[in-house]
């Protein structure tokens, strides 16, 4: 009756060694995941009211060729091929890269005005 008495107490300190351990690391990850994970970072920042720059902006082809082809097919084909001969080239391929920022802006307006 020893044994089982021994094996008995053997296993409840080896049960409260298991919970310790178990309290212990579920601990340090919640402690850890707070770290890496804040709930203030899914809440929207406060956005500037200002509108940036055309010199903030950076524009690439890809994202003008991408919005002179909207506006193109909303019936501007002219005004679009007009405003490319206005940065002195043929296709929109000649245009300068620091006058696509420019460009953009024109071929807004003129999206904006039909």
């Amino acid at each position: 009756m020893d044994k089982m008495f021994e094996l008995i107490n053997s296993l409840n300190a080896l049960t409260k060694a298991v919970e310790g351990l178990t309290a212990k690391i579920t601990s340090e990850y919640l402690d850890t995941f707070e770290e890496i994970y804040s709930p203030e970072m899914d809440e929207p920042k406060e956005e500037s009211k200002e509108q940036p720059t055309p010199e903030q902006q950076t524009v690439t082809f890809v994202e003008l060729r991408s919005r002179l082809s909207e506006i193109s097919r909303n019936g501007h084909t002219a005004e679009v091929k007009e405003l490319l001969r206005k940065f002195g080239a043929d296709k929109l391929s000649d245009v300068a890269e620091s006058d696509y920022t420019a460009l953009l802006a024109e071929a807004e307006v003129i999206a904006n005005a039909g």
